[in-house]
């Protein structure tokens, strides 16, 4: 099973860089493709070494597009955010954030001229979902399978998960968060989650 690093990793190079209300999400990623490959292509040289201008560009580039109050709860479960007060809920989908972009930026800097081809879109329950399929295509002729789940909101389409070579990120961080809420509370989860973020 890869990391979720290395999920992150691949999944960055079709993510959208504007929104685009539409009955399909299709276009959207399609179209911004070409400008995060040229952004990485255009500072390939400094990336390794400066961070930032990663961080920068998933904040600018991902978390618009990233349903992440959705995954916020989904990654801990119904009834642990329910049980959670108001508070450690909006700490917790902050810190959650953070590691979306932390663990985003380090695989990054590894980009080596990857391309991306999408397949034929797959909808279900009257278009409000979405489901999108691609490749990506390496020069070793390895190429990867990536699926994107999507959900219309007030015309938007977001991102609630994706699958990399059947591996679901939603599903691999709500697995890693269970087991740490089997033995901690949420206030002791947001604590690690932060701690991690200071030693990263």
């Amino acid at each position: 099973m890869k990391s979720i690093k290395g999920l992150f990793y691949i999944v960055f190079f079709v993510f959208p860089a504007l929104l685009f209300a539409q009955d399909s999400p299709l276009p959207m990623l399609s179209q911004s493709a070409e400008h995060i490959i040229s952004t990485l292509k255009e500072n390939k040289g400094s990336i390794q070494n400066n961070p930032k201008i990663i961080q920068d560009a998933v904040y600018r580039y991902l978390l618009p597009n990233v349903d992440v109050s959705g995954m916020s709860r989904s990654v801990i479960g119904r009834q642990a955010w329910r049980s959670a007060s108001a508070s450690e809920r909006a700490e917790f989908s902050k810190a959650f954030t953070q590691l979306i972009v932390r663990t985003y930026s380090t695989p990054l800097s590894k980009y080596t001229d990857e391309t991306i081809k999408f397949l034929p879109q797959r909808s279900k329950n009257e278009g409000r979902f979405a489901r999108v399929d691609s490749l990506i295509i390496r020069s070793n002729g390895q190429n990867i399978p990536l699926s994107y789940s999507l959900i219309n909101k007030n015309g938007q389409w977001k991102v609630y998960d994706l699958s990399v070579e059947g591996v679901s990120l939603l599903q691999s961080f709500h697995n890693q968060f269970g087991q740490i809420l089997k033995n901690a509370s949420m206030g002791e989860l947001i604590q690690q989650m932060n701690q991690k973020k200071k030693a990263a």
